[in-house]
């Protein structure tokens, strides 16, 4: 069976429930792993699960281990990619830089204890959902047999802790510095004219202040289901302008150029707060990518009678390792501690725009990002 990564070889059932058999009857066993309040499972040496904790059974919504007994963690867990290739879990060319096969199989292969992170973008009830995990397997021998003793601990909630850090800490008191400077500047000059320009760049950054915190709130909520939709009737020519000007005063701007093309001003119904923030992150996205000099193009087109296409297009190119990952939450190019960007870009457009996101990255080319939504979204 091919396969992109991991091996797509599993086990037979007989030899699967003897394995189940024999975890379930060891002493003491399900006292031991039921006290921990995190998931524990044991993998054979094909990466499927023989054994677990109730604490995982829980998680999934199931009461019988004979149910999950032969899956793999991805698809217990309804990892988009495990449906990928026929192999399944860990046999994509996604799950090269999957956090948990990976330790698996340092684990199987090196005989040792090993602990990574994970991200997991799973899609169980026709809902997407974003998982941060640690990963730890440990390797254990019964009966000359290779087995993982695996854990998961989520971590969702240090990883947001951690972006929001560096968002607020960075980003935000940076911004926050800048607009200091200029009102102590302003309080010392005497030319007008000079006041005047300079009110209006700390204007700008006050804006661009309050922007970084309503993105991170409107995060929240979307993730949350407490974001609302509520869609006008927009102007799609007026809201290209207002968004290259707000980017054009942002710091990610400076150096670079923003063209818009623009096609017919064609009506278009969607929520002009979410819309807006999709296409922002779009084009600060591309701006960070580019380099002084260069040009970032944002336009749109009609897609055919019922959806129009925005795109923005920066003459970077994203490696193929950064194309797979790109839409996960806590993936980011700059540093572990950010990577919110694509993946908001993918939520809001997604679950709340009722639209779709796709990209094209090419060494030559450069990189496109395409947003495909209604005309009418009323609904």
């Amino acid at each position: 069976m091919k396969t992109f990564h991991a091996p797509a070889e599993r086990a037979e059932t007989k030899q699967l429930l003897h394995d189940m058999n024999i975890f379930a009857n060891l002493e003491s066993v399900d006292e031991l792993v039921n006290a921990l309040p995190f998931i524990v499972a044991v993998l054979n040496k094909e990466r499927q699960v023989v054994y677990s904790n109730q604490t995982l059974l829980n998680a999934i919504g199931i009461t019988d281990l004979r149910k999950i007994v032969g899956l793999r963690p991805g698809e217990l867990l309804h990892c988009v990619n495990a449906t990928k290739n026929e192999g399944g879990c860990g046999t994509s060319e996604n799950c090269c830089y999957c956090g948990a096969v990976n330790t698996i199989l340092d684990c199987l292969e090196n005989n040792r204890k090993a602990t990574s992170e994970c991200r997991i973008t799973a899609h169980p009830f026709d809902k997407e959902i974003s998982y941060d995990l640690s990963v730890t397997a440990s390797p254990f021998i019964y009966n000359n047999q290779q087995y993982v003793i695996l854990s998961l601990l989520d971590i969702s909630n240090e990883k947001r802790r951690h972006a929001l850090e560096k968002i607020f800490f960075h980003d935000i008191l940076n911004t926050a510095g800048g607009i200091r400077g200029f009102l102590e500047f302003i309080s010392t000059s005497e030319d007008t004219h000079e006041i005047k320009e300079f009110v209006g760049i700390a204007s700008k950054l006050s804006e661009n202040l309050l922007d970084e915190i309503m993105a991170q709130r409107q995060l929240l909520a979307a993730e949350t289901g407490e974001l609302k939709y509520i869609p006008k009737e927009l102007k799609i020519n007026q809201i290209l302008s207002e968004i290259k000007n707000t980017l054009e005063h942002h710091f990610v701007g400076q150096g670079k150029k923003i063209t818009i093309l623009q096609g017919d001003n064609l009506a278009l119904y969607s929520d002009p707060v979410l819309l807006k923030r999709v296409l922002i992150n779009l084009l600060k996205n591309a701006l960070e990518a580019s380099r002084d000099g260069q040009t970032v193009t944002l336009g749109v087109k009609k897609s055919d009678d019922s959806h129009i296409e925005f795109f923005v297009h920066n003459p970077g190119y994203m490696s193929r390792e950064v194309q797979l990952q790109i839409f996960q939450r806590s993936f980011s190019t700059k540093d572990k501690s950010r990577g919110q960007g694509t993946y908001s870009i993918k939520l809001l457009t997604e679950q709340y725009l009722k639209g779709s996101v796709s990209f094209v990255s090419e060494e030559d080319e450069g990189t496109t990002f395409y947003i495909k939504l209604p005309l009418n979204s009323l609904s």
